[in-house]
């Protein structure tokens, strides 16, 4: 396993970088990653290898020009993804953006928005701050088939076939994300939620006091979902080959995702099973942050930053037929990964 890995950002006040330095580091740092990425697809034990974070203090890049920012956006579409989570603290006004993606949603999806600071959400406090409340959503699908690829196509159960009981975020991260838990679901005492944990794993970073009558995980490795403590039972199934989920309808009060939304080559039907199993009035709660294996990200989350990220996933919900979602940047005053959290629920 790697002790570190490779990474890039962008930030709304862009560091003044000579760009042949620029171009030399990133495809230095490209060929070693897709190096390693090569080996990858021909050995599971060597997948956990090229991983990425998003590090505000390396390869700060700088985009005066249109061919600049392409050139820029490839060499981070091969090592990580781009954000801007690091502005978010830089002092500015917080802003919530109007975007009608009614009219030409691609805009949003492929083009960075100026969005120079945001508002973070206190994940222990009710009271929440909407990143998404001004946007306006297109009536159709604005993904095309390409976004969807990866550069690693081989089957992910080969990918993860090893277990890895290591976080993908850091432990502010994690703390975050428990906090926002534990505002959202009954804590306290045993009560009668049933949840499901798409995408699981050894932990799913639910807070300790939290005791529902039944908690599912469905993932891609058995031997990590055993260790799950938190799971009263595990089902082993790959939702990229096999979408439909093995439940009745109208099952679960609430759905988790962490940090895995950007591996669903598939999420449209994902979304719309997710929908159906949750009980009226259910909560899908995605999370995610700007860590990722980039050889088995979409392409589009690749291509695009952190608030697009924010975007993209809310138009699955809007396509699944959920209620209008809403976002939180709940990222810890002194954490380092950012958290975000896009969710909503099944309308009654």
């Amino acid at each position: 396993r790697m002790p570190h890995s490779f990474s890039m950002v962008t930030t709304s006040t862009r560091a003044r970088l000579e760009t042949p330095l620029l171009l030399c580091l990133g495809l230095c740092c490209m060929g070693a990653a897709l190096s390693m990425t090569t080996k990858s697809m021909s050995s599971a034990n060597l997948a956990s290898q090229v991983r990425t974070r998003v590090s505000s203090s390396r390869l700060v890049a700088s985009a005066s020009s249109s061919r600049r920012r392409s050139a820029i956006r490839r060499i981070a579409g091969a090592m990580g993804t781009v954000a801007f989570a690091s502005s978010a603290s830089a002092g500015a006004a917080p802003g919530q953006p109007e975007m009608d993606m009614s009219k030409n949603p691609r805009v949003y999806l492929v083009q960075e928005p100026d969005v120079k600071s945001i508002k973070r959400t206190d994940p222990s406090s009710t009271e929440r701050f909407n990143l998404i409340g001004n946007v306006k959503y297109p009536q159709e699908s604005p993904f095309i088939p390409s976004d969807f690829k990866r550069y690693d196509e081989s089957p992910d159960v080969q990918f993860y076939a090893e277990p890895r009981f290591v976080t993908h975020i850091d432990d502010k991260a994690i703390e975050a994300l428990s906090q926002y838990y534990s505002t959202s679901f009954p804590t306290g005492k045993p009560s009668k939620t049933e949840i499901l944990d798409l995408c699981s794993s050894w932990i799913s970073h639910y807070p300790k006091d939290f005791m529902p009558a039944k908690a599912i995980g469905l993932g891609m490795n058995e031997a990590e979902l055993k260790k799950n403590k938190q799971l009263t039972s595990y089902v082993v199934q790959d939702l990229n080959v096999e979408p439909k989920l093995p439940f009745p309808d109208n099952s679960f009060d609430y759905v988790t995702n962490v940090v895995s939304v950007d591996y669903l080559s598939r999420p449209n039907e994902i979304f719309k099973e997710i929908h159906r199993v949750l009980k009226p009035g259910g909560k899908l709660i995605n999370s995610f942050s700007n860590r990722c294996f980039p050889t088995k990200a979409i392409e589009l989350w690749l291509q695009t930053q952190d608030w697009t990220h924010l975007l993209i996933v809310a138009q699955y919900f809007k396509m699944a037929g959920f209620a209008d979602p809403v976002a939180y940047d709940i990222t810890l005053k002194d954490g380092h990964d950012p958290m975000y959290i896009v969710e909503a629920i099944k309308k009654e």
